[in-house]
């Protein structure tokens, strides 16, 4: 093997300890929904890419022509976590995402991953401070005729963190007037970010460990500055890059989704929704709620809450799940696939006739309309935000 530096070695010292833990039992493999449903045994499930990145390093492959396959296989990954949840409920415990993680900064360490159009994205990201190569001005386009506090310049207790793709994205964008609406439903004392940049989210997943240490420690201090206790995100994703990446953020402030923030205040607020929503709506769980920190009740209470709606359940729900196949990067580049996860999670809601695909992330709402869209089914089925669907309520 040759000699390793520092990186490399963490990496495979982490492999070899967890490797010895492994009970080989598979069921990691069998809930990886990306093995399961779109490549078979050419992702390799979770034990199967640790030990693809431990053997590219003790052969020395890195440097040959397998590191393109093994860079796909990796970048692959949709981060959704149900091998770490399978094997933490049914065996070994081993932290698989970790490892995958672990493995993506050594490839970009390596300059071989992530895919190219994953790159064009990360380096939007240090441009423009968003993955759209969009100029900073335009964030807040989609507050129209909305009044809101700015922060820091005005003060308020919460600070409501837009996120990218709620800014940026015209599908988006009634999401973002619509938890603005909730905000001041719930008489919340909040504002957003004038110079909001970007979470880093998808740059720590992508594995780019310096670019995501110099947003994360501006994004720090920016949020000192407002003052405010609390910040509530639109996206999963968001919540959780606070929440888990940002080592000290927590220790300032409360970090909540806001389908968590919402659902504590429901009971005063619950008898004005009055308008109701008459129709089957079905949720689906962003792994980022469900798989990944256990939200899984508040969403629902929130659906609840509406009259007149019936909430039916897909055959996989809460935290089992079917990843939408947006997360871990993939949301920036097209996956070739025998069958989309996206398209398959669709067909799981027409199966319960739904009529509304209810979730509560920005990424799933844009892959499973995309779905929608290319399965022809728009006149059967529609996807909302569960905020969208409060403030309809209203």
């Amino acid at each position: 093997m040759p000699e390793l530096d520092d990186v490399t070695k963490q990496l495979m010292d982490d492999i070899e300890e967890r490797t010895r833990k492994c009970w080989n039992c598979n069921f990691c493999i069998s809930v990886c929904p990306v093995f399961k449903n779109t490549y078979g045994f050419y992702s390799h499930g979770g034990s199967g890419l640790t030990q693809s990145l431990y053997y590219a390093v003790r052969w020395g492959l890195l440097d040959g022509p397998e590191r393109e396959e093994l860079m796909n296989n990796v970048f692959r990954c949709t981060t959704c976590n149900a091998c770490v949840n399978r094997c933490k409920d049914l065996s070994a415990g081993i932290p698989l995402m970790e490892i995958i993680e672990r493995g993506r900064k050594l490839l970009v360490e390596k300059s071989i991953g992530p895919m190219p159009d994953q790159r064009k994205v990360l380096e939007s990201i240090y441009m423009y401070g968003n993955p759209y190569t969009q100029p900073q001005e335009k964030r807040l386009e989609w507050l129209k005729e909305l009044k809101v506090k700015m922060l820091p310049t005005e003060k308020a207790e919460v600070v409501f963190f837009v996120g990218c793709s709620t800014s940026y994205e015209p599908a988006l964008q009634n999401l973002a007037r619509s938890l603005v609406r909730l905000f001041k439903f719930f008489e919340v004392d909040f504002g957003i970010l004038e110079e909001e940049k970007c979470s880093a989210e998808t740059v720590i997943r992508l594995g780019d460990e310096v670019l995501f240490e110099e947003l994360s420690v501006k994004n720090v201090e920016l949020f000192k500055e407002t003052g405010a206790k609390t910040i509530v995100t639109t996206s999963p994703h968001d919540f959780n890059t606070f929440t888990h990446d940002y080592k000290s953020l927590k220790d300032n402030f409360e970090i909540k989704h806001y389908t968590e923030f919402f659902a504590d205040k429901l009971d005063k607020k619950k008898p004005e929704f009055k308008t109701g929503i008459d129709a089957n709506v079905t949720y689906h769980d962003p792994c980022y709620l469900s798989k990944h920190h256990g939200i899984i009740d508040a969403p629902r209470k929130l659906l609840k809450a509406i009259p007149k709606l019936n909430l039916v359940e897909m055959k996989l729900n809460r935290r089992d799940n079917l990843c939408c196949g947006g997360g871990g990067g993939r949301m920036f580049t097209e996956i070739e696939e025998e069958a989309r996860l996206s398209d398959m999670r669709v067909g799981q809601a027409l199966e319960v006739d739904a009529k509304i695909i209810a979730t509560a992330c920005p990424w799933c709402h844009i892959m499973l309309s995309n779905a929608v869209r290319d399965l022809k089914v728009d006149g059967k089925i529609q996807v909302m935000d569960i905020a969208e669907i409060m403030a309809q309520a209203l």
